[in-house]
């Protein structure tokens, strides 16, 4: 467990939140799949969720952009930054494109949206009162975070530069790498099998469970999905989850210490 009380250094992942074509029932599946509560923002802020696990705030849940043309919904990951605009020039000199340019979000702090160079939309999140995660590494909380890359190679090269981390391969026979600050490995970069068909470059994020087979139970009662089956890795059991709006997640139960 990781609790925080100040903002994340720069260049590694603080927030994650839900882009949902229906809030109101994205609020009510995580509710009960991880018990979370939620501070909801006015109008102003399009009604914005903040999800708490306790007090500690873990995720938000907001609605699509008014006007927007329909988009999945996503789970979206952010990585800290001191300075938005000389973060999204810097991504944009390594090949990225700004999706949405650096904007205020009252005093709440400041996001630039961009897509990487093989198409896989992350942000950036400067921290103003909202720090970020409260809270990590917990259950109801994000555990990890990875990307799964057509060009898993390039999209190391890219996210290695722009977030100032170095790199692990991993080993066996996957292709698959981590990134690091210092001793800390925050996300993970997968290579897209064929095998798994039209699969999109995405950032898909890992919440922490105390259980992986009653989550996945309960997942499917409150109307989510399971993509495949619970499997056990030497990082604990997971699964791939889709939640009733058709976002992707996981969830892990880290191995009994």
């Amino acid at each position: 467990m990781s609790t925080f009380s100040k903002p994340k250094p720069a260049g590694t992942p603080t927030w994650v939140d839900l882009a949902s074509p229906n809030p109101e029932a994205s609020r009510a599946f995580y509710h009960a799949v991880f018990g979370w509560e939620y501070d909801i923002g006015g109008a102003e802020f399009g009604g914005y969720a903040t999800a708490r696990v306790g007090k500690l705030t873990v995720a938000g849940i907001g609605g699509q952009m008014p006007g927007s043309p329909p988009m999945p919904a996503t789970w979206n990951v952010y990585f800290a930054s001191n300075d938005l605009a000389a973060d999204s020039a810097r991504a944009e000199k390594l090949g990225a494109t700004v999706l949405s340019p650096a904007m205020e979000i009252g005093e709440f702090g400041g996001m630039a949206v961009l897509k990487d160079p093989t198409g896989a939309a992350f942000s950036f999140w400067k921290a103003g009162m909202h720090i970020g995660a409260q809270l990590m590494e917990d259950a109801g909380s994000t555990a990890w975070f990875e990307l799964y890359s057509p060009h898993a190679k390039q999209s190391l090269d890219f996210y290695a530069a722009l977030l100032g981390a170095s790199t692990e391969t991993m080993p066996g026979g996957m292709e698959y790498y981590t990134l690091k600050h210092g001793e800390y490995q925050m996300c993970g970069i997968m290579q897209i099998d064929p095998a798994w068909g039209n699969m999109q470059p995405m950032w898909a994020t890992y919440f922490s469970v105390v259980n992986t087979d009653q989550t996945v139970a309960t997942i499917v009662k409150h109307g989510g999905k399971i993509m495949g089956n619970a499997e056990d890795s030497p990082f604990g059991r997971m699964a791939a989850c889709v939640d009733p709006v058709g976002a992707m997640f996981k969830v892990i139960e880290p191995p009994k210490r």
